[in-house]
């Protein structure tokens, strides 16, 4: 993380963030304060700094409202906030609405969400699976290009995409139409993977309809790594982020009975009716 963030504030629902990953290295702060309005507001607010564990110095500018302070690498976002709403003034908020590609399951959400958490600054962080969206809010007057680039690229870290959710988004997906959803791989999928389905049926009456092993090895084909490429890809960045999601396993389970189908294919040909 940068050791000299830009406007922080306390995170919500995590631990206090760290703002240094050298135990060594002092932290300078950035807070955005709201409610002062004369020298003593000032005055108050720096010895609420200055007693907070591990603050070295605090100078505090009414003109931008601003408090600028410097601190050992242990002192606390959470910390800093509470000193702070104790002298009677609050930090700035602001609120970003990101979307977010590629979750597919509730341990995606957990990831995104604690990489949200662990940008300086970020309050709170909460994401939805259904939507495809996070709720950001950050101790900051405004969302820049400079407040936003941190938070997209710890997704991105995750192993996911973000971008900034412009404004009804959310119900023109909702509105989407079905010639523009995609849900024509999954019925594809559905179609190629009938015939291998199908003959299951069969074994409970004694019937043997499985197609020859080439044939099954020609349906399963496109569905396993040209339909299924999605489930590849997310396993892929899941790993690249050293962590694990149901796209992994997803892609490991298949692939390794695909790759068993084939290996009996290759030994015994359409001897081997089970297959994929």
């Amino acid at each position: 993380m940068n050791a000299t963030p830009g406007p922080a504030g306390a995170p919500a629902r995590a631990p206090p963030i760290k703002n240094s990953t050298d135990s060594g290295t002092p932290v300078d702060w950035s807070l955005p304060i709201d409610g002062m309005t004369c020298a003593s507001c000032v005055a108050r607010v720096e010895r609420a700094m200055q007693k907070v564990p591990g603050v070295q110095a605090a100078t505090v500018n009414l003109a931008t409202e601003t408090a600028n302070l410097r601190s050992g690498p242990d002192t606390g976002l959470a910390a800093l906030q509470v000193a702070v709403e104790k002298a009677g003034y609050t930090l700035a908020q602001s609120t970003v609405s990101l979307q977010i590609d590629g979750m597919t399951c509730a341990s995606c959400v957990a990831r995104v969400e604690k990489a949200l958490l662990r940008v300086p600054g970020v309050l709170r962080a909460e994401v939805n699976l259904a939507t495809e969206s996070a709720s950001v809010t950050l101790a900051a007057r405004e969302i820049d290009d400079t407040t936003l680039s941190p938070l997209l690229a710890a997704v991105n870290r995750a192993g996911y995409a973000a971008q900034r959710r412009q404004d009804g988004l959310a119900a023109d997906s909702a509105a989407t139409p079905w010639h523009g959803a995609p849900w024509w791989p999954v019925a594809l999928a559905g179609a190629l993977s009938l015939p291998l389905v199908l003959p299951m049926l069969g074994l409970l009456f004694g019937q043997h309809w499985m197609p020859p092993g080439w044939v099954q090895l020609a349906l399963a084909t496109p569905v396993q790594f040209g339909l299924g490429a999605r489930f590849y890809r997310a396993g892929w960045k899941a790993l690249r982020a050293g962590s694990g999601n149901m796209d992994l396993l997803v892609a490991l389970g298949t692939s390794a009975a695909y790759g068993l189908s084939l290996v009996q294919l290759l030994r015994h040909g359409n001897h081997s009716q089970h297959l994929y």
